[in-house]
């Protein structure tokens, strides 16, 4: 462990800027991520209205260091057939090294599945079913998946889940069915869950406009228009009728499944 105390608190209006604090702490001017934070800020707050804090900040000496963000499966408008009382773990990030494995990020995920056993406010005070989450690998040297496994968690379907009061209840993913107006342009989803959402599909942006310069590249927010997404299976981008499936950070790979996919 280290030497401070240690606490955990749920985001307040007061505190919203702590996550960005935690998040961006390196990144707090650049243009990009501040537009992404503004729209994670709108979403909070609405987050914060209608269902309350979804959010969990640990500080040291009143400083912000890591944090752990979730949700109910049932409010999120773009995902089809939500299950009841499901918690949608989106990830637990802690991103500063003098913090690393010295019991913050633990203490967060303790936090949160003693509420979810207890009663969580998100869930009108209910107990959850089930905690389900889909590791998201920082290349940080820190395995997600191995860190959820620590706490119980167990390979499901497309995702891991942890059982608290419930059983669990697979779903399968969504899946593409080639539509008209697809053809010849390319759709690209970001989350405003994540204040990196909209820098990642502006620097897809950039690479597609790279790549192919005559295509037309349109960013759609899935939280205001949740039908588009649904209606591509879920997948984050569409390429002329195509899902992507590599990812812009695997460089010369993803650019090649683009230009494959702009093939008539």
């Amino acid at each position: 462990m280290f030497n401070g105390v240690l606490s955990i608190r749920d985001i307040t209006e007061d505190t919203i800027l702590d996550a960005f604090r935690v998040c961006s702490f390196n990144r707090l001017d650049d243009p990009l991520q501040k537009e992404g934070m503004r729209l994670k800020e709108e979403w909070l707050r609405g987050m914060l209205k209608d269902f309350g804090a979804c959010t969990k900040i640990a500080y040291v000496e009143e400083r912000p260091v890591a944090q752990i963000l979730y949700l109910p499966e049932e409010a999120v408008p773009f995902i089809p057939q939500p299950r009841e009382r499901v918690v949608l773990l989106n990830c637990v990030y802690n991103p500063f090294a003098e913090f690393k494995r010295k019991g913050v990020a633990t203490a967060l995920m303790e936090a949160l599945i003693d509420e979810c056993r207890m009663g969580l406010p998100i869930l009108e005070g209910q107990a959850c079913k089930f905690v389900v989450a889909k590791p998201f690998e920082a290349r940080e040297g820190f395995s997600m998946a191995d860190f959820y496994r620590r706490f119980g968690f167990r390979e499901g379907s497309f995702e891991m889940y942890l059982e608290i009061a419930g059983v669990y209840e697979a779903r399968e993913p969504g899946r593409y069915v080639p539509i008209m107006e697809d053809e010849g342009r390319v759709v690209v989803f970001f989350d405003v869950m994540c204040e990196w959402g909209f820098s990642h599909a502006s620097r897809v942006e950039q690479v597609i406009n790279e790549v192919a310069p005559d295509v037309d590249v349109e960013l759609i927010n899935p939280w205001e228009r949740p039908e588009e997404y649904l209606k591509r299976g879920n997948h984050w981008l569409v390429v002329n009728a195509k899902p992507i499936k590599s990812y812009v950070t695997q460089g010369q790979k993803f650019r090649d499944e683009v230009l494959e996919a702009l093939k008539d």
